[in-house]
C-alpha cells in the first residue's frame, strides 16, 4: 500500500527545510528530488554562505571595481530587494549585516560609539552599482546578504515546479518561510503555527494555510531592551539603533514572496504606520507591538 504522503528534510540558506507532498500516485519521490535540485540550484546561485555564489562573488570584490555579471533571474532579485528598499524608505537595506556584529545575543553594544560609525561607512544598498555588464560594492568591506529574500523566492519556485508536476497537495516550509498547495491529501487543513504573547507568557495560535503563502518577520520573544525600551532586532542603517517598529510581523498572501514583502516592510515602518500600511493592503495579518499586544485579522481573539 502506498504512503499517502512524501517528506523531504534539508538544510539551506542556512535553515531547516522541509517538504511534504502527495504521494497516492507514487510520484512523491521524484518530486521531491525535483525539488531539491531546485533548493540546491538556488542556494549555490544565491546564499551569501555559499563561496561561489552571486552574491559571495559580489562581496569578495567590493571595492575593487571588478563588476559580478548578472543573469535575467539575479536582475529580477536586486529589482525585487530595491522596489523593497524603496517602499520602507530605505530602511531595509541587505548590507546591514555587518552591524550585527556590534551587538551581543541580548542587544547589548558591544562596539564603541566611533566603531559603531566606521562601520555604518560600510552599509547603504544604494553603493550598489548595476549597470549592464553586472554589480559591484563601491566600498572594500561591504557585504550584501540575500538570504531572507531568496527563501520565499526559492519557496515559491518549488511550489510552481510542483504544480507543473501535477501535484495537489504539498508544503513547503524554510525557516519562518511557507507555502502549501492545495490541503493535505486526507482533505485536513495545513495548519502553521505561529508564537504570540498571551497572558504574560507564551502561546500558539494556529493558522490555517491552503494553497498560499506565508511569512513572519521579526520575534518578539528575542525583543532587546535598549535606553529603557523595548525593540526588535531589525538595525537602522542610518544610525545602526534598533529600530523603533512592531516585534513580529506574520503575513498570509497568495504566495511566499508577497508575504514576506508585507511582513518585511511593515516591521521597518512605525507601530500605527505600519498597521495602517497592512490594512490598506487587504492581506491577512498578525503583528506584535512593543507593549507585547497582538493586533490584525490573524490576531488571537481574548475571550
Amino acid at each position: 500500500m502506498l504512503s499517502e504522503k512524501s517528506e523531504l528534510r534539508l538544510n539551506a540558506f542556512g535553515s531547516s527545510c522541509r517538504i511534504i507532498v502527495d504521494n497516492r500516485t507514487d510520484k512523491g519521490q521524484e518530486c521531491l528530488a525535483i525539488a531539491r535540485r531546485e533548493i540546491e540550484r538556488l542556494e549555490s546561485k544565491f546564499s551569501a554562505y555559499h563561496p561561489d555564489s552571486i552574491v559571495s562573488r559580489i562581496n569578495q570584490e567590493a571595492g575593487t571595481g571588478t563588476v559580478t555579471p548578472l543573469d535575467p533571474e539575479s536582475r529580477s532579485l536586486i529589482q525585487y530587494v530595491n522596489a523593497m528598499w524603496d517602499e520602507s524608505k530605505h530602511v531595509f537595506d541587505p548590507t546591514t549585516r555587518l552591524l550585527q556584529n556590534c551587538y551581543d545575543e541580548n542587544g547589548r553594544l558591544l562596539a564603541s560609539g566611533s566603531q559603531l560609525t566606521g562601520m555604518l561607512k560600510l552599509v547603504g544598498w544604494s553603493n550598489l552599482q548595476v549597470s549592464s555588464d553586472g554589480a559591484s560594492l563601491e566600498n572594500q568591506g561591504m557585504v550584501i546578504d540575500l538570504n531572507a529574500c531568496v527563501r520565499p523566492y526559492m519557496i515559491d519556485s518549488v511550489r510552481k515546479l510542483l504544480l507543473k508536476e501535477g501535484v495537489s497537495h504539498a508544503l513547503i516550509e524554510m525557516d519562518r518561510d511557507t507555502a502549501s498547495i492545495g490541503k493535505q491529501p486526507d482533505g485536513a487543513n495545513w495548519l502553521i503555527g505561529m508564537r504570540v504573547p498571551r497572558g504574560g507568557g507564551v502561546g500558539i495560535t494556529r493558522l490555517k494555510l491552503n494553497h498560499r503563502g506565508y511569512a513572519l518577520r521579526g520575534d518578539f520573544e528575542r525583543s532587546i531592551i535598549f535606553e529603557n525600551e523595548r525593540f526588535g532586532r531589525a538595525l537602522s542603517p542610518i544610525d545602526g539603533k534598533p529600530v523603533p517598529g512592531l516585534l513580529a510581523v506574520g503575513v498570509i498572501a497568495d504566495d511566499c514572496l508577497t508575504a514576506c514583502s508585507a511582513a518585511t516592510v511593515a516591521r521597518l515602518k512605525t507601530e500605527q504606520a505600519a498597521m495602517s500600511w497592512l490594512e490598506s493592503l487587504g492581506l491577512n495579518w498578525i503583528a506584535v507591538d512593543r507593549q507585547l499586544q497582538s493586533h490584525g485579522p490573524l490576531a488571537p481573539k481574548h475571550r
